[in-house]
């Protein structure tokens, strides 16, 4: 996707859920990368996803609870389609996403 102004990159984009090759959900896009491709022209070259992401968006008493965390980066050749979500070409384990959710989820013991 592509826009004159960046805010209208990140606006397509944020809080979108991720769907991965198989439609599981594994995420929410919490950021994005976007690069400058032509004089005035914005291109989103990655989705960036989990607690690392949330630096620019949460309190910092939120991130500061879950330290060391980075974002999951996915690339925007890895992105099928956006709508009202985000598929994806690749599973969600060979994107290395959704890992945060499975580990708060075996920590409260429903998975």
């Amino acid at each position: 996707m592509r826009a004159a102004d960046p805010k209208h990159l990140l606006r397509a984009y944020r809080d979108l859920a991720l769907l991965d090759r198989d439609d599981q959900s594994c995420g929410v896009v919490d950021d994005i990368e976007m690069a400058e491709t032509e004089p005035g022209i914005w291109e989103m070259t990655a989705l960036l996803v989990g607690p690392g992401a949330w630096a620019r968006r949460r309190p910092r008493w939120l991130t500061a609870l879950l330290p060391g965390h980075r974002p999951v980066r996915v690339e925007a050749a890895d992105v099928a389609s956006t709508g009202s979500a985000v598929r994806l070409l690749k599973k969600a384990e060979e994107l290395g996403l959704a890992k945060f959710e499975q580990r708060l989820l075996r920590v409260l013991g429903t998975n």
